[in-house]
């Protein structure tokens, strides 16, 4: 791992470096995430902006930034799908620039579908649906030969259907192929717990995030000249450890520069920087109490849009939604009554 601030854009970090950084004392964390501000900061002359949601991660990254950079201007993106909560908490800042999607998240959901389980699930569920006529062939190959149907039509088929449907890597493709037996740590794109979401009567897309956030915040730093800032933590998801691992927190040479210097904190880091610091929150998230060991908000745990079902079978219960229905229930209604948000909880399973 690089002591270099510079050099770490070209380091490819181990799952093992992120364990040790994450175990880092948080005075230590501060410091080097403040290092990486600065370093972006001053390559990119000042053209910086906090991309700040209203939620306590990027509350965290702006409060850090303004420490150096009292003027750092940010960017909220309203997509209408936030918590009103959030939306007035983000409105009593300073030099925050305020804008809105083009298209609206009923448009999003009628046009590419549902947000469900993950962004890694629903990106490959979307992707095996758009190779017409290859999941229903392959379903009836497997009921009668599979091995052997595979083998046939395993050409003429994109190679990405394979590692959905059959967790199949390149290498272990030609293994499979010469041996007829699936690797037995197969890695599937999609779970198996969750291919039958392939024929859900509902559309199903990760892209709802770039349509009602990634699109407005581009086209508003081209217009303003400025790359940003963002607040993302690695341990979220398995692709924000892998963009993490290959690009560290200031990726300057990728196609699009990135800044996500606090990658390497957990959400504990997060509650004991606003404990320590006592920089007030949104009062959604409700009061930080120790449990066990392990801090928690009494409120919301998550701030995301109101309608994103990613993760939401892991929350446990009551989950977003049925907190939901208790804290909003204008919100919550308008999910179920004219985004038919039950037919989607009802066949992925999820409780309302």
């Amino acid at each position: 791992m690089a002591n270099n601030l510079r050099t770490e854009v070209f380091i490819i970090y181990t799952y093992k470096d992120l364990q040790i950084m994450q175990s880092w004392s948080l005075e230590r964390k501060v410091r080097v995430t403040q290092l990486r501000i600065m370093e972006w900061y001053k390559h990119f002359n000042g053209k910086v902006k906090v991309s700040f949601s209203g939620g306590v991660d990027s509350l965290v990254l702006l409060d850090l930034a303004r420490r150096i950079y009292p003027e750092i201007g940010a960017v909220f993106v309203n997509t209408t799908m936030e918590y009103p909560e959030i939306v007035r908490f983000v409105k009593g800042f300073d030099n925050v620039d305020i804008i809105t999607p083009k298209i609206s998240y009923t448009n999003v959901i009628e046009k590419y579908g549902y947000p469900v389980i993950s962004k890694e699930v629903s990106n490959y569920i979307h992707r095996v649906r758009s190779y017409e006529g290859c999941f229903e062939a392959y379903k009836q190959g497997l009921h009668l030969k599979p091995v052997e149907w595979i083998r046939e039509n395993f050409s003429s088929v994109p190679f990405a259907f394979w590692k959905c449907m059959l967790g199949l890597s390149h290498k272990t493709a030609d293994i499979f192929l010469q041996t007829g037996v699936l690797p037995k740590k197969a890695r599937y794109y999609i779970p198996k717990q969750w291919q039958h979401l392939i024929d859900a009567p509902f559309k199903i897309s990760d892209t709802c995030c770039y349509h009602l956030k990634k699109a407005p915040v581009k086209k508003y730093l081209k217009d303003t000249g400025c790359v940003n800032i963002v607040g993302t933590l690695a341990e979220e998801s398995k692709l924000r450890e892998y963009v993490w691992r290959k690009n560290g927190c200031n990726a300057f040479n990728s196609a699009t520069p990135k800044s996500t210097p606090l990658s390497f904190w957990t959400s504990q880091d997060i509650m004991r920087y606003l404990q320590i610091t006592k920089i007030p929150y949104c009062s959604i998230y409700g009061e930080i109490k120790e449990e066990n060991g392990v801090l928690r908000f009494t409120g919301c745990q998550r701030t995301g849009c109101t309608g994103c079902l990613f993760g939401c079978q892991n929350d446990g219960e009551p989950n977003r939604l049925q907190q939901l229905k208790i804290t909003h229930p204008k919100i919550y209604n308008y999910l179920f009554d004219k985004l038919n948000y039950k037919e989607v909880c009802d066949y992925i399973g999820l409780a309302y």
